[in-house]
């Protein structure tokens, strides 16, 4: 891993030097509240394991981390009543990566004619809405069959895993 900040905000907030509202944790990943939300309900995706971004994250810290993503995404459709949700990943100073630990954004969006619920005005109340709702055997889950790389990696090219998907 190059350059691995250990000091960066994601890093204290992992090892509860700096608070954050937290929505979901597990022995592998974190879910907070965004500090600066784009949207209401805006939350980040953070694994424990040290990775600057998603050139340097394990395969198998990446699957849990994009399990646990859905069901967040799934979560925020049910407790705030969102229509989509944008999930992004800013990887590198060039596409806008501000923390060097990896992390994903999970917005969640709205349509016309609906918002996020009134009685969820604050992150606190978000975070909590979300809490209440089960967050079923993460574990258990797998992912579709193109996502499972072959463990070397050495002939693998960027374009792999689209060219396993059977169309």
């Amino acid at each position: 891993m190059i350059n691995y900040d250990k000091d960066n905000i994601f890093s204290k907030i992992l090892a509860n030097e700096i608070p954050a509202i937290r929505v979901f944790e597990d022995s592998s990943n974190l879910v907070i509240m965004d500090a600066y939300p784009e949207q209401p309900g805006h939350m980040l995706a953070i694994p424990k394991a040290k990775s600057r971004n998603i050139y340097d994250i394990t395969e198998r810290d990446l699957k849990g981390l994009c399990i646990l993503i859905k069901k967040i995404a799934d979560m925020q459709k049910v407790a705030f009543g969102a229509s989509g949700v944008k999930i992004i990943h800013n990887c590198e100073s060039e596409a806008g990566q501000v923390v060097f630990h990896t992390h994903f954004h999970i917005i969640p969006y709205f349509g016309k004619n609906n918002t996020m619920p009134d009685g969820l005005n604050s992150k606190e109340k978000q975070a909590e809405a979300v809490r209440k709702l089960p967050v079923s055997n993460l574990s258990t889950l797998t992912l579709p069959p193109f996502f499972n790389l072959p463990n070397n990696n050495s002939s693998a090219s960027g374009f792999f895993i689209f060219s396993s998907i059977n169309l």
